[in-house]
């Protein structure tokens, strides 16, 4: 793998895993096939894991209203959109992994587009093979807002080409732009635009976002 990220995206209520304190030593497909079977075994619990570059399982506590809805109403729309367009949404059930770091991250909603879809098909019961085109993290009341940060410069570094960080605490949304170094911040805005990467995708974030919360 190669070196990770500064910043951690590893939330302050997570509860981390370290694998090579366990004797587990494995790296690159097989720790993720490795990682793949720990949450298939645990697949009924109301938990969700990620996996860092670094090669540690995270386990997330579940998410709280209004976090649930708001995930909920996201994907959706966003499904909507690909409906008519094509490739693949995903809500917060789907884990995707990283090509250039390593780990496996779990998008609160994500798009990957029909050409590197075929480029790359999902394989039963692994990780989608592939940094999504379009990702969008959602700030719940619990999280602290530079592990959002760092997680959304991880999809850049591996691919993604647009993302959103939707901060409902603060009626905020940051823009993340591939080849762009810095994220733009909105102030309170009504309607996020898909750009070039979804075209026609727009998002009514005060109506199914911050006027919900």
């Amino acid at each position: 793998m190669t070196t990770a990220p500064k910043a951690r995206i590893v939330p302050d209520d997570a509860l981390v895993i370290n694998l090579r304190d366990l004797g587990v030593l494995a790296t690159g497909p097989e720790l993720d096939r490795l990682f793949a079977k720990f949450c298939d075994r645990n697949s009924q619990s109301v938990w969700q894991y990620e996996l860092t570059p670094e090669g540690e399982i995270v386990v997330l506590p579940p998410i709280n209203h209004p976090g649930g809805l708001h995930e909920n109403e996201t994907a959706t729309e966003l499904n909507i959109w690909r409906r008519g367009f094509g490739g693949m949404a995903t809500g917060s059930n789907a884990f995707y992994r990283m090509p250039i770091t390593g780990g496996v991250l779990v998008p609160d909603a994500a798009w990957v587009s029909p050409e590197r879809l075929s480029e790359h098909p999902p394989v039963p019961g692994d990780p989608i093979p592939i940094c999504p085109d379009f990702v969008i993290e959602i700030r719940s009341g619990t999280d602290n807002l530079a592990p959002l940060h760092a997680k959304m410069r991880l999809y850049m570094q591996n691919g993604a080409l647009l993302g959103w960080l939707i901060d409902p605490i603060n009626r905020r949304v940051y823009i993340y732009r591939y080849g762009q170094t810095e994220a733009e911040p909105l102030e309170n805005p009504l309607i996020l635009s898909g750009e070039d990467v979804l075209p026609g995708f727009t998002f009514d974030v005060a109506r199914w976002i911050f006027d919900r919360t």
